[in-house]
């Protein structure tokens, strides 16, 4: 039922755009509008393509993910259908077919090589246009079940959190201390990372995406966690920053400085207000403090099947936050050669404001492990 009303608002878009067809090609949009799980591993390895009209939906699936397909997929929706050829071939087959004029095709995902090759399949029959983020729009309101879902996920991964944080210590290095996440995060129920784990420790804590290494972890630095549990393909997302034993001067101002931004940022969430009102709300607090020149990164995200999707969360950001999305806010500082601190919860935003999903610590208290 679920599917079949996500496909019915895939075919109001066609409508208000003027659109014959449109070709789905982000893994992400395949699962929420068919139920199809399969994963694609690489920009030019497609697990199948989607193509909805307004009498007919169809999923093109290679023969040995038609077993898969056909376990999941409510085929009264979106039919399977099983194609020794490219997605690209079947796609303009059943475009040529549909008599299709206009068909939107998801730019974002499919790339140039394909776009090139079904425009020329299709031939001067059909005009190809950009869908842009129709369908991932779709996807930011969050359903009751959704938001269930990933709620799981935000526990999930706080309690992994806790459990690896306790076991970190003196010489484990940046990649041990990702290996006892990453065992935690299995413990308590994820079917897998939300992505790669980091751990940043001491000035590769400067670094916001850090790939742990062999830095051995240090007391009173700083020592970034950013991790993320997957329940059923909905993504957690958190952040702390902690040290081993007492944190100096340093690390507790920018520990507060963040406390603060992160608090002014949840206060600016709720429906109605334009999307980018929580990083201003961030950068304000920096500002105030003079601690403007070392942010790098907007505030948050939005996050569901995807761990960055929309709404955006930044600065620059268009439109308004509705009721049922789902949010990050991670405000981070970093200072070149000495390091950095970032937290971050997940926030569901509802008409008065938010619910945090997130329940791990994040008192100056709870810094040190």
């Amino acid at each position: 039922m679920i599917v079949e009303q996500r496909v019915v608002a895939v075919r109001s878009i066609l409508a208000d755009k003027g659109w014959d067809a449109i070709l789905i090609t982000n893994p992400a949009n395949r699962r929420y509008l068919t139920g199809f799980t399969a994963e694609d591993h690489a920009a030019d390895e497609s697990s199948g393509a989607l193509v909805i009209a307004e009498q007919s939906a169809e999923l093109y699936v290679s023969p040995t993910n038609l077993p898969w397909a056909n376990a999941e997929v409510d085929q009264d929706v979106v039919t399977v259908v099983a194609t020794q050829q490219s997605w690209v071939a079947s796609a303009a087959e059943q475009i040529e077919s549909l008599g299709a004029v206009v068909v939107a095709v998801e730019d974002t995902t499919t790339s140039a090589a394909s776009w090139f090759m079904l425009q020329e399949k299709v031939g001067s029959a059909a005009t190809l246009v950009r869908a842009n983020s129709a369908v991932d729009a779709l996807r930011a309101r969050k359903s009751p079940e959704e938001v269930e879902l990933l709620a799981q996920a935000a526990s999930s991964t706080d309690q992994a959190f806790a459990h690896a944080a306790s076991r970190f210590k003196q010489g484990i290095t940046e990649r041990q201390a990702a290996d006892l996440v990453r065992d935690a995060l299995q413990k308590f129920g994820s079917e897998g990372e939300a992505f790669d784990t980091i751990v940043a420790a001491g000035p590769n804590a400067a670094k916001p995406h850090h790939r742990p290494g062999h830095r051995e972890l240090q007391p009173g630095e700083p020592i970034i966690i950013d991790m993320g549990a997957r329940i059923d393909g909905y993504n957690g997302d958190l952040t702390r920053t902690v040290c081993l034993g007492k944190p100096d001067e340093r690390l507790v101002t920018i520990y507060e400085a963040i406390l603060a931004a992160q608090a002014a940022g949840l206060a600016a969430i709720r429906a109605g207000v334009q999307c980018s009102a929580p990083d201003l709300a961030t950068r304000a607090v920096f500002a105030k403090l003079g601690l403007e020149d070392y942010v790098i990164h907007s505030a948050g995200h939005g996050l569901g099947l995807r761990v960055h999707e929309s709404p955006s969360v930044s600065k620059r950001a268009t439109g308004m936050l509705e009721s049922g999305y789902v949010v990050t806010m991670e405000p981070g500082l970093y200072l070149p050669d000495w390091g950095g601190v970032r937290i971050e919860d997940v926030a569901l935003v509802e008409d008065g404001g938010y619910r945090n999903l997130t329940s791990a610590s994040k008192g100056v208290g709870s810094m040190s492990i």
